[in-house]
């Protein structure tokens, strides 16, 4: 897969995870973070007069979650690619994600490759998610 150039905002309440994540991310020389936030209201402001390619958010957070926000982004910015992550990773999660139209879902348990891979398949207009048997995850790509 040929690497393109994104632009990504992240809002996640753990600062450890959030911080982290931001680290390995800047390793890849294709992918320019332009605002993390602790949650969707904080996330909002700082992208207002800057807008993302990709927003990353948490699931839960505090004041406005992951699938607020989510909602929030695609009914006023509906070129930016939303990807959630959680640490929850049930079918029917992932089916109400579906049913919300977020663009990508991926265990907050992943590898950076595949953290990098998801954020290519969005920015690529595709969607991302993985879906469980019942102990075992594979990629679906729409």
């Amino acid at each position: 897969m040929k690497l393109k150039s994104l632009t990504l905002a992240i809002a996640d309440d753990h600062t450890l995870f959030r911080k982290g994540v931001i680290e390995i991310l800047r390793t890849y020389d294709e992918i320019t973070i332009i605002a993390d936030a602790v949650n969707g209201v904080d996330l909002l402001e700082k992208i207002e007069n800057n807008l993302p390619d990709i927003v990353m958010l948490d699931l839960e957070m505090p004041e406005m979650d992951g699938i607020a926000t989510a909602r929030y982004i695609m009914s006023k910015y509906s070129d930016i690619r939303i990807l959630i992550m959680s640490m929850y990773g049930e079918e029917s999660l992932v089916e109400t994600l579906l049913d919300e139209g977020v663009h990508g879902y991926l265990l907050k348990s992943a590898e950076p490759d595949e953290l990098r891979n998801a954020l290519q398949t969005l920015f690529e207009g595709k969607s991302y998610f993985p879906h469980s048997g019942k102990k075992t995850f594979s990629v679906r790509y729409i």
